[in-house]
């Protein structure tokens, strides 16, 4: 009994620090990837379609290797949602059109911040 009680201990620890380091890692990456998202703002904002698209290419691609890692532990749906973002803002991009570019940057925006709300480290998402 007392062997069982200690083994049990140890496992929900584990589990806890587990789901503390996955927490910080998509802390941490929300916040580089909605940081390296703000120049592709500012190249909206001035019309300067080849350096918007040409950030927007190189975070997508940074994107494609870590989305294997991420998606471990968060539902493919949410890591989708933010490829299929990029490449719709890609695509607008390359269209050199204004408004669809700052709807898929919205959106952008808004799957990379879900995917740190969806996965972070409250008693809901626990339960």
């Amino acid at each position: 009994m007392r062997r069982c009680v200690i083994v049990i201990a140890v496992i929900l620890a584990l589990v806890v620090c587990a789901g503390g380091l996955c927490e910080g890692y998509n802390s941490a990456l929300v916040r580089r990837y909605r940081q390296a998202l703000l120049p592709i703002s500012v190249a909206i904002q001035q019309e300067n379609w080849q350096e918007a698209a040409r950030q927007t290419a190189a975070l997508a691609q940074q994107w494609d290797r870590e989305a294997g890692w991420v998606q471990l532990w968060i539902h493919h749906a949410e890591t989708d949602a933010v490829s299929h973002a990029l490449n719709g803002l890609s695509a607008s991009l390359a269209a050199r059109d204004t408004l669809s570019s700052w709807l898929y940057y919205g959106e952008c925006i808004e799957n990379f911040a879900h995917l740190h709300h969806r996965d972070a480290f409250t008693l809901k998402n626990i339960l």
